[in-house]
């Protein structure tokens, strides 16, 4: 799943609310910019732009606690030649067969990851490498409840947790930075991926190709890719400019 010969993957997002493809500022409903009418041409475009991975957020079951758009889904996990992994709303295991068995790479579950700790060791367990855990951070807790609530439990802490339940991949997220353009907060990245054995995804903040070298330096401390939205609706920069980048040995 790499999209540049660094083998560090660029993740466009395809955030799904009612039906269309949006972007929200910093995750708050009524921030929402809608982009495509049809969610599978944004992943489709994504595609034939160098994606080896799609990152799939639904985000009506995110507010909901359950699945939402989970037709949307599949019709992206059809129409693709790539993975793509599916996070929002996930919090029972039967939800999280169904896209695995409807064609989706990798699930990514986030409060009930925190909310259910047996339950979580007990998904890890079954799914292995076909699930990822969200540590969504909002002032330096861990967000829950589609970023609208709050846990007790700091970043590092709820990592250092999740390798203990068996998890294998974390995606951080620095709430109050996505959707800004305003750069990722690459010292929230750091501290998670130093406390972190297992690989590290960053999530939120980018705005140009110079903040995903900055990310992709960080590989040695097993940080493997980073997901990039808002800088790739609103014309940034092209995926493929940033996968040449990244070719290019700007990592």
């Amino acid at each position: 799943m790499s999209s540049s010969g660094s083998g560090f993957l660029i993740i466009p997002a395809v955030d799904i609310r009612g039906g269309k493809c949006v972007r929200l500022l910093r995750g708050l409903a009524d921030e929402e910019t809608v982009f495509d009418e049809d969610p599978v041409n944004a992943a489709l475009r994504w595609q034939e732009q160098g994606a080896r991975l799609i990152h799939v957020v639904d985000l009506d079951g995110a507010f909901d606690g359950q699945p939402v758009n989970g037709l949307a889904v599949r019709k992206i996990a059809s129409a693709l030649d790539i993975p793509i992994e599916v996070g929002g709303g996930i919090r029972t295991t039967a939800t999280a067969t169904d896209y695995l068995e409807a064609g989706v790479a990798r699930v990514v579950v986030g409060t009930a990851a925190f909310q259910d700790p047996e339950w979580l060791k007990c998904l890890a367990e079954a799914l292995g490498e076909r699930l990822a855990v969200g540590v969504d951070v909002k002032e330096g807790r861990v967000a829950l409840g589609g970023w609208t609530g709050l846990s007790d439990e700091e970043p590092v802490a709820a990592v250092e947790r999740l390798i203990g339940a068996g998890v294998r991949r974390i995606i951080y997220t620095d709430t109050m930075k996505d959707g800004t353009l305003e750069g990722p907060n690459i010292a929230g990245l750091e501290a998670v991926a130093e406390a972190s054995s297992i690989p590290v995804v960053a999530s939120g903040g980018v705005g140009a190709i110079d903040d995903i070298l900055r990310i992709s330096s960080l590989k040695g401390l097993g940080v493997e890719g980073v997901i990039v939205g808002m800088a790739l609706y609103r014309g940034r920069f092209s995926l493929s400019e940033a996968i040449a980048a990244l070719e290019q040995g700007g990592d």
